[in-house]
């Protein structure tokens, strides 16, 4: 090559260098800034807050709540894992979670904590005398609440609660069934036992309303604060004993409701002639004298409909406790409503996106209101007008004592409700009564 040409060439060859190196730094430093930049340019996370009860107020273990946290988190897992919302997470972190052990004193002041912080929704709030104050506060902070459990009929007014909603019925579906029951079997007089929080009040109404209807006498009614001396709630079985009423209806919440069944134990009243209804399934966990009080008694629970969705929820819930789950148990039943009251804001954040909006509590409040999907409860959706979900099915179990295991309450699905016209079915052929006799 000619000296002259090898000099001419040189430029060129240093100018295209200089172009390639400048195009591969520009690259270079895009790539560098998209790492670098905050992850909230990219993908946005969603923090909730919860209300859980993993314990009592007394510090026993309350396994029905660790449940609906197991299943919550389960939720959370899948919905981030499944890339529902894209690039999007939902996160529930151990510092935003509060055992408030179904408690209403000082429910709104924790519940507080968690909406002062950066939450878009809080979770949980299954009690509904603690419900009530947490929904009052949420009003104040404006932050969506939405509960797997508390069915108090007072929470049902989107007037009264503009910023709470439940995937449950309320009360009237649960204790007012109750004694639908009774009156299929002739009752014609009761005792009553109920608590002066906010759900037994409302509780309270719907068995007078009941009672009113089947023309049901309610001969002995006592009313008292939770945690009431146990010597009180032992003058009261003393009465209904002495005074040979032989029915006695129960709206008071778990811990209220094993004393007095333990008392049905004490005063000898688990024999035949006797019946009982109670609007909480006792646990396995309970004492034994509170389980054989309880023989025989009828307690409403919702009904989760066969599917595919439950399956799967049932086998991956299983995994994640590594133990086999009874799915006619109170704990099953409530993890699988936690679980949906976790996709019920997946869902919302989902449409939100959808529809353009800003993700913000106001919009998360509006599409909760609007959730309409199918869970691994059934259909999930609410009443117009209402924070009540609509058309949820019920059965009614019976208490059968033990299972072969000697540890599992063996619960056993002995009718369900129309919910669509109100119909009582119930197999009579399948009732174990009190003392293990017919009625």
């Amino acid at each position: 090559m000619p000296i002259k040409q090898f000099f001419t060439i040189i430029p060129n060859l240093a100018q295209t260098i200089y172009k390639i190196s400048r195009h591969v730094i520009s690259i270079l430093i895009q790539t560098m800034l998209f790492l670098l930049a905050p992850s909230g340019l990219s993908a946005e996370v969603y923090d909730l807050g919860g209300m859980y009860t993993y314990h009592y107020r007394d510090g026993r273990y309350a396994n029905w709540g660790d449940f609906a946290l197991q299943g919550a988190q389960l939720a959370i897992d899948e919905i981030n894992n499944s890339k529902m919302l894209g690039n999007d997470t939902l996160r529930m972190s151990y510092e935003n979670i509060i055992d408030y052990h179904c408690w209403p004193e000082n429910a709104g002041l924790m519940a507080e904590t968690l909406m002062k912080k950066n939450i878009i929704a809080l979770t949980g709030a299954d009690c509904s005398g603690p419900a009530v104050k947490i929904a009052r506060v949420a009003e104040k902070y404006q932050v969506p609440v939405i509960s797997y459990g508390a069915n108090a009929s007072s929470l049902s007014s989107p007037e009264l609660f503009p910023w709470f909603v439940r995937v449950v019925n309320p009360s009237e579906s649960y204790e007012g069934y109750l004694i639908d029951v009774a009156a299929h079997f002739g009752v014609k007089e009761i005792a009553y036992f109920y608590t002066t929080d906010a759900w037994g009040l409302g509780a309270s109404k719907v068995i007078h309303n009941y009672t009113s209807r089947h023309k049901i006498k309610i001969l002995k009614e006592y009313s008292f604060p939770r945690d009431t001396n146990q010597k009180k709630l032992q003058s009261y079985m003393k009465e209904v004993k002495d005074a040979g009423i032989k029915h006695i209806v129960i709206t008071t919440p778990t811990p209220d409701t094993v004393r007095l069944f333990k008392l049905l134990y004490d005063y000898d009243l688990n024999k035949p002639g006797y019946t009982f209804y109670a609007a909480e399934m006792i646990l396995s966990d309970e004492s034994h004298e509170a389980v054989y009080g309880s023989l025989g008694y009828f307690a409403p629970a919702a009904m989760l409909p066969s599917s595919e969705k439950l399956t799967l929820f049932k086998k991956a819930l299983e995994t994640r406790l590594n133990k086999r789950i009874n799915t006619d148990s109170s704990t099953f039943i409530t993890s699988a409503l936690s679980y949906d009251h976790i996709m019920a804001i997946a869902h919302s954040i989902k449409s939100i996106k959808n529809d353009g909006q800003i993700i913000n509590r106001e919009n998360m409040m509006k599409y909760l209101r609007k959730m309409n999907f199918e869970g691994v409860s059934g259909q999930v959706s609410l009443i117009p007008g209402s924070n009540d979900r609509a058309d949820m099915p019920i059965q009614i179990f019976n208490n059968q004592g033990y299972k072969d295991d000697g540890k599992t309450v063996n619960f056993v699905s002995i009718g369900f409700v129309k919910t669509d016209t109100g119909t009582l079915i119930i197999n009579d052929d399948a009732i174990i009564w009190p003392g293990a006799s017919n009625f």
